[in-house]
């Protein structure tokens, strides 16, 4: 606790709830900027702690419905020692560029303060509602023709933006550790089985490895990758969404069962993306009889 003081010192503005040891969660923190939330990292990487975004792990509740952290926090596995990280305050710029086309969010905006074209396409999708937080809508689906990449921070601290890929599949990354993920995962993408799903209506894991399909429907595309990931894989900083997009084909549904084979693949892109398990694991998967 004497570290996690020193920390409180260092981050003007921030609001901090200690944990009382009844909840998994060491503090529940409410960042000031960014910057600060890059601090949370490296102080929870330092003490092997999970950084969550609040409301986007365990159930998957929106934060804008409750009304205290322990409602929230409760919901984190209380195994798992945790720095829970509510993006509502401060985290909610929204500007544009390029005559009012391309909208920058911060995680903590809502759907509802989105341009009324982008906000209808969002809200469209089952689960979303105007108060959500953008962090909440892109950890649960993050279905949008309209989100044209997201602002990053990976396992290792890099920073990185994600979306669309050049011809032919080249990644436009520069972090070490993205250059080092990608080609892993369009090797993943050429097994036999990861094909044989590809060509199917319906993609059974929960991590979207068929958005790096190279084919004439649509470039492969790393932000449709983390879209509902839960918050699993990287820390989301920034969105860009696209207020005139191009059409897009239809993606493959996504289906909620148990196979072991998307539970394997799952477990691979998760070890990939956070060796240091510094993200929440992934919720245990729901039965489809419940």
């Amino acid at each position: 606790m004497q570290a996690l003081l020193r920390l409180t010192q260092s981050m003007p503005g921030a609001r901090f709830d200690p944990g009382d040891g009844a909840v998994a969660p060491v503090a529940w923190v409410s960042p000031a900027d960014a910057n600060q939330v890059r601090m949370l990292f490296q102080w929870c990487a330092q003490f092997k702690l999970q950084l969550v975004p609040a409301g986007v792990s365990g159930g998957l509740d929106d934060a804008l419905e409750h009304d205290s952290p322990r409602d929230l926090i409760s919901r984190v596995d209380p195994a798992t020692p945790t720095i829970c990280v509510d993006v509502r305050r401060h985290l909610a710029d929204l500007t544009s560029s390029e005559n009012g086309r391309l909208w920058r969010a911060g995680p903590g905006c809502t759907i509802g303060g989105l341009p009324a074209a982008i906000a209808d396409e969002l809200l469209s999708h089952p689960h979303a509602h105007p108060g959500q937080t953008l962090a909440a809508w892109f950890a649960r689906s993050g279905r949008s023709r309209h989100l044209q990449s997201v602002d990053v921070m990976l396992s290792d601290g890099s920073r990185e933006r994600f979306g669309q890929m050049g011809a032919g599949g080249v990644p436009c990354v520069h972090s070490p550790m993205a250059k080092r993920l990608i080609p892993v995962l369009f090797q993943m993408l050429c097994e036999p089985l990861m094909q044989s799903w590809c060509a199917s209506d319906v993609w059974p894991a929960r991590y979207r490895l068929d958005a790096l399909r190279v084919d004439h429907r649509r470039a492969p595309d790393m932000a449709r990758l983390l879209a509902g990931s839960r918050g699993t894989l990287a820390w989301v900083e920034q969105f860009t969404f696209d207020a005139t997009p191009p059409g897009q084909a239809a993606a493959a549904e996504m289906q909620s069962g148990g196979d072991s084979r998307a539970v394997a693949l799952e477990q691979r892109i998760k070890a990939l993306f956070d060796p240091s398990s510094i993200f929440p694991h992934l919720p245990a998967r729901i039965s489809a009889t419940t």
